[in-house]
């Protein structure tokens, strides 16, 4: 990708961006107009063909989605499970085929039949009281599934209040940044994403760079078949998240926090906004935070349907209003990430899994698991399991405690 393009899409920084700027002219009728492509390239000073691209690419800017009204999910899940057909022909009875269009995954694989409509995820069965969902009953798209354990409940505990649980947090603060990103290196935490990068490692590169503006980015992209980890710790754990970047953001010298979370789940999207107005409510977030000279802001950029944004330099692209294609490395995001500035890209998990680092150190955190793949690890089971649901184990966990012990077994057809 070209360097002066990254330059040019960040002239008028993150809060003014193109991605941003597509999705808001796709909200009222689902796609772009031509008129709009044409403004937006005028404004950010490059060609309509920059523009064009880059909304042709997506599931939800491309023309085809003009006038969809609800969505129904083709993940791996649902249609293994064989509920989307019946799901579909409920719609029928609502809706045109014109406007029935679908999405990929919306993370109801515990129990399947999923779509989505007017902003909101759906999934069991929730298609058979079509009536009261379009009568705007929003309580119908409540989902409700086991959370467990075989040991300790780290990313899976209870959160008190944001004074208790940032408490950690105004520790570190008080202490020299090198001794906590050392605590973060001690605990050999890995990437949760599928990489296992360490942690520590790629918080210590982007550090050592220098640069006046770094930026943290949570990749809440998730799109793999059966997984709804994310959407979990996005949904009912929003503080771990938060909290894991506002400590990389200060162990880097970072002071700008981008959570890009997925157009299919739009209810993730309300809960972390929520957590971001609560934590500024109580000075948490901005410039001088609590009078200790770090400054921090989160920004959540909505995902507009691309399964290949789970990539990180993908992902970067996509911020910065490109075509979400792969970078070629080195240079690595943490070297010239977002806008050709050094940048932290973590899974979800990874991020929230420093809290209890910080808390209780990084030797706490290694002696759980092996001694190579420390910590615990969340696993969605579908509903195929005859319990399905998000368990957190320790790392080198049998599978069979999983299956078996966990999940109960694998459900009869």
């Amino acid at each position: 990708m070209s360097e002066n393009l990254s330059e040019l899409l960040g002239r008028k920084g993150l809060n003014e961006n193109l991605f941003d700027e597509l999705g808001r002219r796709a909200k009222p009728s689902g796609t772009p107009e031509n008129k709009d492509m044409e403004a937006l390239a005028e404004k950010f000073l490059i060609g309509s063909a920059n523009t064009y691209g880059t909304a042709s690419f997506y599931d939800f800017l491309k023309p085809d989605n003009k006038g969809k009204s609800v969505y129904v999910c083709n993940g791996t899940a649902c249609l293994c499970a064989g509920t989307q057909n019946e799901v579909v022909a409920s719609l029928k009875d609502h809706f045109a085929d014109s406007e029935i269009g679908h999405m990929t995954c919306l993370g109801r694989c515990h129990e399947n039949s999923a779509f989505h409509y007017n902003g909101k995820n759906y999934s069991g069965s929730a298609s058979k009281n079509l009536d009261k969902i379009i009568d705007c009953d929003s309580h119908l798209n409540k989902d409700d599934y086991r959370i467990g354990n075989n040991g300790q409940s780290i990313l899976t505990g209870d959160f008190t209040s944001i004074d208790d649980y940032y408490k950690p947090f105004l520790e570190a603060l008080k202490k020299d940044s090198t001794k906590v990103l050392e605590e973060i290196k001690i605990s050999n935490l890995r990437g949760r994403g599928g990489a296992g990068f360490p942690m520590g490692l790629k918080l210590e590169f982007c550090r050592n760079e220098a640069s006046d503006t770094k930026f943290i980015i949570c990749n809440a992209d998730e799109g793999d078949p059966g997984a709804y980890s994310d959407r979990y710790l996005l949904e009912k754990q929003p503080h771990a998240v938060l909290f894991g970047m506002l400590i990389s953001g200060y162990v880097t010298g970072a002071s700008h926090g981008i959570l890009y979370i997925r157009a299919e789940y739009p209810e993730a999207v309300e809960l972390i906004q929520q957590a971001i107005d609560d934590l500024s409510e109580q000075g948490f977030t901005g410039e001088n935070i609590k009078g200790c000279d770090f400054d921090f802001d989160f920004k959540i950029i909505q995902a507009q349907g691309s399964y290949i944004c789970g990539e990180e330099t993908a992902l970067i692209n996509s911020i910065e209003g490109q075509r979400p294609e792969v970078r070629v490395r080195p240079p690595y995001p943490a070297q010239k990430g977002l806008f050709n500035k050094p940048t932290v890209v973590n899974n979800v998990e990874t991020l929230a899994a420093l809290h209890f680092i910080i808390e209780n150190g990084g030797k706490a955190w290694r002696s759980i698991g092996t001694e190579n793949s420390s910590g615990t690890k969340l696993v969605c089971l579908d509903s195929f399991f005859n319990n399905p649901g998000l368990f957190e184990i320790e790392m080198g966990t049998p599978l069979k405690t999983v299956v078996y012990n966990l999940g109960g077994g694998f459900r009869s057809p």
